[in-house]
């Protein structure tokens, strides 16, 4: 209602200010229309506090300008990137205006953003762009790419390059649609720069395949607006400049829109000389007032022009620059001009570990501060995961001093220093599941999440793994769990080891690796046995009812007539044989695999005269090999001697008894 009503009191104003003859058209152009929409500049040399971001709950209600400024006069044109961002802080500059444009990039419908290619001298009186300024833009222009997706929703351009020739215009926009090729471009001057110059730029930046999608001025009539019972408006040759730059520019299908209006925050008399920065009659709190009464009356006349953009130089002025508008007292006044109810906001600051926190319902980073719209709802991951083996739980959250849970509503306006605790914990994995203490809590210990700093205490112990075999943990073992990874317990492993032996048993837990050590030589009941195979048994697993072979072997020569039997004794101790044999043939024995031979070397045959009788004695040679526990014995009886020896002997005996016979005789 307010706003209506400074809008019609505009209209009265203008009818006692202009005479009856001209009144007609003018009154029919300063009808009011719908509200228009402001464009607030954010200028490098604001204050550092963040008070930018007030603006942000108003977006994109209000449309937001980010203006960059190089410090470029007394740089050689022959400096390098590095040289010149090191030069009166260009880097640090860019980096601060980088933030800015990141902070409202996402809440806005659109940003612009300008170039001022110098700062120490008035950027109007540029004739030609230096080397060092087109690498200056080039680096920032690349960074705004990077943040912007090569400019989509972003209008850039230059203003008041009142005396740039038209090489250096296509230098500084081909850059800009190089660099961002999805920007629309923009470019406003000041009242100064006639309406067929700035004609003359579009029209040559058009033959050379770059279209400006917005033109404009920026409003600071010399030497002062029109001042009448506490009214201000444009004077009218102004008016018309305007209006000229506004035709040419619907004739082209562009859009016209004002770059800037400014009124020296406070100063009674701002609309005199408004460019000027020295104050005239600073008067606090009327100045404030009749600073946001000078936006509206202009705002409403531009308004009624049919302008719809209408640029604010500029919100965050400070050190030095009186414009900032950030500091009036009656700024939700302006906005409410403009149809823009004034709404509540709180600053909050929220610090935590966690990168991350949402404002409700949409993430935004920690360890930052944040301007938001009243009522909001603050809320933080109660777990997150940095990666696969480390994450954060969430043990509280402190606002301002006071506990509060994981989500919660801020409704009142204020400051709120908001802290989020997490806890990291890391993934352990163990080689083995182990009773343990745990903080001093005894508890199986398996792979999983620990929280850093967990001391885990290992004691001696056997673990049984299965029947016959274990893993004994012989000594304390400890260790502090502060990063993720694999710890291995030590611990030695047994298997179950039973060898029966002829005298006994060998039986317990052995170490994998050890080495047993086997009797070669064993008595049973006085008979002696002998290890057959090897004598060292090495554990790399169960050994379970295992029976080494152990032999005996006899051997009996005697003297006997033809028919009495030489007898050959063997004994074998094993593990599924044990066999006693008496034969009056030579013996075969198989075992699986091997064999056990006995054979008959050699046969003397003697005869006595005195006795008229024949002796034989036989000697026997045994070989014997065994490789395996399962023993096959097969036997063949035989005589002394084999039947074709048999026969010979029979034969040369009969001739010896006739030989024996005849000699009696």
């Amino acid at each position: 209602m307010q706003g209506n009503m400074r809008r019609v009191l505009s209209i009265l104003i203008l009818v006692l200010l202009f005479p009856a003859t001209a009144l007609v058209v003018d009154v029919m152009a300063y009808s009011p229309t719908g509200d228009p929409i402001l464009l607030l500049w954010l200028v490098p040399w604001g204050p550092s506090n963040g008070t930018y971001t007030n603006l942000l709950p108003y977006l994109p209600r209000v449309m937001v300008g980010v203006v960059f400024a190089f410090h470029t006069d007394g740089l050689g044109n022959g400096a390098t990137l590095q040289e010149a961002l090191a030069y009166n802080g260009n880097g640090y500059w860019i980096s601060e205006q980088l933030s800015k444009l990141q902070a409202v990039y996402n809440s806005s419908s659109v940003v612009f953003v300008n170039f001022f290619l110098t700062t120490s001298t008035w950027r109007g009186y540029l004739t030609s762009v230096t080397q060092p300024q087109l690498l200056l833009l080039n680096y920032t222009l690349m960074q705004i790419a990077s943040i912007t997706n090569g400019g989509e929703r972003l209008v850039v351009g230059v203003s008041e390059m009142n005396d740039l020739d038209d090489y250096g215009y296509y230098q500084v926009y081909s850059l800009i649609r190089q660099d961002l090729p999805h920007a629309q471009l923009f470019y406003y001057t000041d009242l100064g720069q006639s309406v067929s110059s700035i004609e003359s730029v579009f029209t040559y930046l058009r033959s050379n395949g770059i279209t400006l999608n917005y033109l404009g001025y920026d409003v600071y009539p010399y030497p002062s607006y029109d001042y009448f019972n506490g009214q201000v408006q444009i004077p009218g040759n102004f008016v018309s400049q305007i209006s000229a730059l506004q035709s040419f520019a619907q004739q082209n299908g562009v859009n016209f829109f004002i770059g800037e209006v400014g009124f020296r925050d406070g100063d009674v008399l701002g609309y005199e000389n408004p460019s000027a920065t020295a104050y005239i009659d600073f008067n606090a709190p009327v100045g404030y007032q009749d600073t946001i009464n000078y936006y509206e009356d202009v705002i409403s006349q531009l308004s009624s022009m049919g302008v719809t953009i209408i640029g604010i130089w500029n919100y965050n002025g400070w050190n030095g620059d009186p414009f900032g508008v950030w500091y009036n007292p009656y700024f939700d006044q302006l906005l409410e001009f403009v149809g823009i109810k004034p709404i509540e906001t709180a600053n909050i600051e929220v610090v935590s570990p966690v990168p991350v926190f949402y404002i409700n319902g949409s993430k935004y980073y920690t360890n930052g501060t944040y301007t938001v719209t009243l009522p909001v709802n603050i809320s933080f991951d109660s777990l997150y995961y940095i990666n696969g083996s480390v994450r954060m739980i969430l043990e509280g959250v402190e606002v301002n001093g006071l506990q509060s849970g994981g989500s919660f509503v801020v409704s009142r306006p204020g400051t709120y220093q908001i802290t989020a605790k997490y806890l990291t914990q890391y993934y352990v994995t163990v080689n083995l599941n182990v009773s343990a203490y745990v903080n001093g809590i005894k508890e199986e210990l398996t792979s999983g999440w620990y929280d850093m700093g967990t001391m885990i205490q290992v004691y001696p112990q056997v673990i049984h793994v299965g029947p016959y075999e274990v893993y004994n943990i012989t000594t304390p073992y400890s260790f502090i769990v502060n990063s993720p990874g694999l710890i291995r317990v030590p611990c030695t492993v047994e298997y179950y080891v039973k060898i029966m032996l002829p005298n006994g048993t060998i039986a317990g837990w052995y170490a994998n690796g050890s080495v047993i050590n086997l009797p070669k030589t064993v008595y049973v009941n006085g008979k002696k046995y002998v290890l057959v195979g090897p004598d060292q048994i090495v554990v790399n697993g169960p050994i379970v009812s295992a029976r080494p072979m152990y032999v005996q072997v006899t051997t009996t020569s005697t003297s006997t007539t033809a028919t009495t039997p030489t007898t050959s004794t063997i004994r074998l101790l094993s593990a599924n044989y044990q066999a006693s044999q008496t034969t009056t043939s030579s013996t075969a024995s198989t075992i699986t695999s091997s064999t056990i031979t006995i054979s008959t070397t050699s046969t003397t045959i003697s005869i006595s005269k005195s006795t008229s009788s024949i002796v034989i004695s036989t000697t026997t040679s045994t070989t014997l090999y065994v490789t395996s526990t399962t023993i096959t014995s097969t036997t063949t009886p035989y005589s002394s001697l084999n039947t074709s020896s048999a026969l010979i002997i029979m034969f040369l005996l009969m001739l010896i008894i006739l030989a024996i016979l005849i000699s009696k005789k």
